[in-house]
């Protein structure tokens, strides 16, 4: 289990990819990264879309340290030797 803050903190290292294997956790990590000032790397809010569409249960998200986010199939992220957390290995009610 790691909390959204040691997540925070983990996003600005490169090499970290969460995955959400449904679309109601997708918009949930979309969510709680928006209120912390993250965007789509074209500009816009992360809660305008989701893209969960096109990978599905696939579906993984980075973050990077300009707190710009993309997505992509989590075996891409996989073979790009991305460190992969679950979704629901994150604790968003931390104390």
């Amino acid at each position: 289990m790691i909390t959204f803050t040691e997540l925070l903190e983990r996003a600005k290292s490169k090499g970290i990819a969460i995955h959400t294997p449904t679309e109601k956790q997708a918009k949930a990590l979309l969510k709680a990264f928006d209120e912390k000032g993250y965007k789509w790397t074209s500009g816009v809010k992360l809660t305008t879309k989701a893209f969960y569409e096109f990978e599905k249960e696939n579906t993984c998200y980075n973050f990077e340290p300009n707190k710009e986010v993309w997505y992509c199939a989590l075996d891409w992220y996989q073979y790009k030797g991305y460190t992969i957390i679950e979704f629901t290995d994150i604790d968003f009610e931390e104390k």
